[in-house]
Protein backbone atom coordinates (compact mmCIF):
# COMPACT_ATOMS: atom_id res chain seq x y z
CA UNK A 1 0.00 0.00 0.00
CA UNK A 2 1.05 3.32 -0.66
CA UNK A 3 1.61 5.94 2.02
CA UNK A 4 -0.05 9.19 2.03
CA UNK A 5 3.14 10.84 1.36
CA UNK A 6 4.37 8.53 -1.18
CA UNK A 7 2.03 10.21 -3.96
CA UNK A 8 3.13 10.24 -7.46
CA UNK A 9 4.45 12.98 -8.82
CA UNK A 10 3.57 14.18 -12.21
CA UNK A 11 5.34 16.52 -14.78
CA UNK A 12 5.43 17.61 -18.07
CA UNK A 13 8.52 18.55 -19.93
CA UNK A 14 8.28 20.32 -23.54
CA UNK A 15 11.29 20.73 -25.60
CA UNK A 16 10.35 21.51 -29.04
CA UNK A 17 12.80 22.15 -32.24
CA UNK A 18 10.91 25.65 -32.97
CA UNK A 19 11.36 26.35 -29.49
CA UNK A 20 14.80 28.82 -30.51
CA UNK A 21 15.22 32.07 -30.95
CA UNK A 22 17.67 33.87 -32.59
CA UNK A 23 18.87 37.47 -30.81
CA UNK A 24 21.50 40.02 -30.15
CA UNK A 25 22.82 41.00 -26.36
CA UNK A 26 25.63 41.99 -24.33
CA UNK A 27 26.09 41.89 -20.77
CA UNK A 28 28.13 43.36 -17.88
CA UNK A 29 30.35 41.47 -15.27
CA UNK A 30 32.50 41.83 -12.15
CA UNK A 31 31.33 46.11 -11.88
CA UNK A 32 32.93 47.32 -14.92
CA UNK A 33 33.07 44.89 -17.63
CA UNK A 34 30.72 44.84 -20.66
CA UNK A 35 31.08 42.43 -23.28
CA UNK A 36 30.71 43.10 -27.40
CA UNK A 37 27.50 43.04 -28.86
CA UNK A 38 26.90 39.12 -30.13
CA UNK A 39 23.97 36.79 -30.68
CA UNK A 40 23.11 33.27 -29.89
CA UNK A 41 20.76 30.72 -31.23
CA UNK A 42 19.25 30.18 -28.10
CA UNK A 43 17.11 27.16 -27.46
CA UNK A 44 14.21 26.66 -24.63
CA UNK A 45 12.90 23.57 -22.94
CA UNK A 46 10.03 23.99 -20.69
CA UNK A 47 8.42 21.51 -17.33
CA UNK A 48 5.26 22.25 -15.18
CA UNK A 49 4.81 20.23 -12.26
CA UNK A 50 1.22 19.59 -10.37
CA UNK A 51 -1.36 16.40 -10.03
CA UNK A 52 -3.25 15.14 -12.91
CA UNK A 53 -6.38 16.49 -14.09
CA UNK A 54 -9.76 15.02 -15.21
CA UNK A 55 -8.35 14.08 -18.44
CA UNK A 56 -4.92 12.41 -16.31
CA UNK A 57 -2.59 14.75 -17.82
CA UNK A 58 -0.79 17.70 -15.78
CA UNK A 59 -1.47 20.38 -18.88
CA UNK A 60 -2.17 20.60 -22.58
CA UNK A 61 0.68 20.56 -24.13
CA UNK A 62 -0.27 22.19 -27.03
CA UNK A 63 -1.48 24.89 -24.79
CA UNK A 64 1.89 24.85 -23.55
CA UNK A 65 3.96 24.83 -26.38
CA UNK A 66 1.64 27.68 -28.01
CA UNK A 67 2.63 29.62 -25.29
CA UNK A 68 6.42 28.69 -25.21
CA UNK A 69 6.33 29.52 -28.65
CA UNK A 70 4.85 32.91 -28.54
CA UNK A 71 7.51 33.84 -26.62
CA UNK A 72 9.91 32.18 -28.52
CA UNK A 73 8.74 34.50 -31.32
CA UNK A 74 9.07 37.65 -29.93
CA UNK A 75 12.30 37.68 -28.88
CA UNK A 76 13.11 36.38 -32.23
CA UNK A 77 15.87 38.16 -34.36
CA UNK A 78 15.66 41.43 -31.68
CA UNK A 79 18.26 43.01 -29.70
CA UNK A 80 17.49 42.02 -25.79
CA UNK A 81 18.00 45.46 -23.89
CA UNK A 82 17.55 45.09 -19.96
CA UNK A 83 15.43 47.74 -18.54
CA UNK A 84 17.04 47.02 -14.94
CA UNK A 85 20.48 47.63 -14.78
CA UNK A 86 22.24 50.26 -12.23
CA UNK A 87 24.92 51.29 -15.56
CA UNK A 88 22.90 50.52 -18.91
CA UNK A 89 20.79 53.60 -19.66
CA UNK A 90 18.19 52.63 -22.45
CA UNK A 91 16.23 55.34 -24.15
CA UNK A 92 14.04 55.91 -27.18
CA UNK A 93 12.22 58.67 -28.98
CA UNK A 94 10.21 57.95 -31.82
CA UNK A 95 12.57 55.94 -33.86
CA UNK A 96 15.54 54.86 -32.34
CA UNK A 97 16.71 52.80 -29.02
CA UNK A 98 19.76 54.22 -27.76
CA UNK A 99 21.57 52.14 -24.85
CA UNK A 100 24.77 53.35 -22.92
CA UNK A 101 27.69 51.83 -20.55
CA UNK A 102 30.39 54.14 -19.51
CA UNK A 103 31.45 55.49 -22.89
CA UNK A 104 29.95 53.34 -24.88
CA UNK A 105 27.08 53.74 -27.02
CA UNK A 106 24.73 51.43 -29.34
CA UNK A 107 21.65 53.05 -31.39
CA UNK A 108 19.39 50.50 -32.67
CA UNK A 109 15.64 50.59 -34.82
CA UNK A 110 13.01 50.51 -32.20
CA UNK A 111 11.31 47.57 -33.98
CA UNK A 112 14.36 46.00 -33.62
CA UNK A 113 14.76 46.23 -30.02
CA UNK A 114 12.45 44.11 -26.83
CA UNK A 115 13.23 45.91 -23.46
CA UNK A 116 13.18 43.50 -20.70
CA UNK A 117 12.62 43.43 -17.25
CA UNK A 118 15.97 42.34 -16.25
CA UNK A 119 19.17 43.32 -14.95
CA UNK A 120 21.28 41.59 -17.14
CA UNK A 121 20.53 39.36 -20.15
CA UNK A 122 22.30 36.43 -19.22
CA UNK A 123 20.83 33.16 -19.92
CA UNK A 124 19.34 32.87 -16.45
CA UNK A 125 17.40 36.10 -16.36
CA UNK A 126 15.56 35.12 -19.79
CA UNK A 127 14.47 32.32 -18.17
CA UNK A 128 12.99 33.81 -15.63
CA UNK A 129 11.71 36.24 -17.91
CA UNK A 130 10.14 33.13 -20.15
CA UNK A 131 9.10 31.56 -17.18
CA UNK A 132 7.24 34.69 -15.75
CA UNK A 133 5.28 34.96 -19.51
CA UNK A 134 4.45 31.97 -19.66
CA UNK A 135 2.53 31.81 -16.52
CA UNK A 136 0.65 34.83 -17.72
CA UNK A 137 0.02 33.43 -21.15
CA UNK A 138 -1.68 30.49 -19.56
CA UNK A 139 -2.66 30.82 -16.04
CA UNK A 140 -6.15 31.22 -16.67
CA UNK A 141 -6.14 28.19 -18.60
CA UNK A 142 -4.13 26.02 -15.97
CA UNK A 143 -5.34 27.42 -12.84
CA UNK A 144 -3.55 27.08 -9.39
CA UNK A 145 -3.21 23.83 -9.42
CA UNK A 146 0.08 23.42 -10.92
CA UNK A 147 3.21 23.70 -8.27
CA UNK A 148 6.31 25.23 -10.52
CA UNK A 149 7.35 25.83 -13.69
CA UNK A 150 11.02 25.37 -14.92
CA UNK A 151 12.49 27.34 -17.97
CA UNK A 152 15.57 26.56 -19.42
CA UNK A 153 17.43 28.53 -22.08
CA UNK A 154 20.67 27.06 -24.13
CA UNK A 155 22.37 30.04 -25.12
CA UNK A 156 25.53 28.11 -26.96
CA UNK A 157 24.61 24.70 -27.40
CA UNK A 158 25.07 23.09 -23.45
CA UNK A 159 25.21 26.10 -21.35
CA UNK A 160 22.08 26.16 -19.87
CA UNK A 161 20.70 28.94 -17.76
CA UNK A 162 17.63 27.23 -15.75
CA UNK A 163 14.84 29.10 -13.68
CA UNK A 164 12.51 27.53 -11.13
CA UNK A 165 9.32 29.74 -10.40
CA UNK A 166 6.26 28.77 -8.08
CA UNK A 167 3.18 28.75 -9.83
CA UNK A 168 0.90 31.59 -8.68
CA UNK A 169 -1.52 33.90 -10.41
CA UNK A 170 0.86 37.06 -11.97
CA UNK A 171 0.32 40.16 -10.06
CA UNK A 172 -1.43 43.42 -11.61
CA UNK A 173 2.11 45.35 -11.38
CA UNK A 174 4.39 42.65 -13.20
Amino acid sequence: MTHPTEQPVFRVDVSKEQFVFSAAHFITFAGDICERIHGHNYGVRVSVEGPLDENRYVVDFIALRDAVLAETGRLDHHVLLPDRHAQIRVSKDEKETTATFQDRRWVFPNEDCVHLPVTNTTAEELAEYIGRRVIERTFDQFGDHLSWIEVAVDENQGQWGVCRLPWKRPSASA
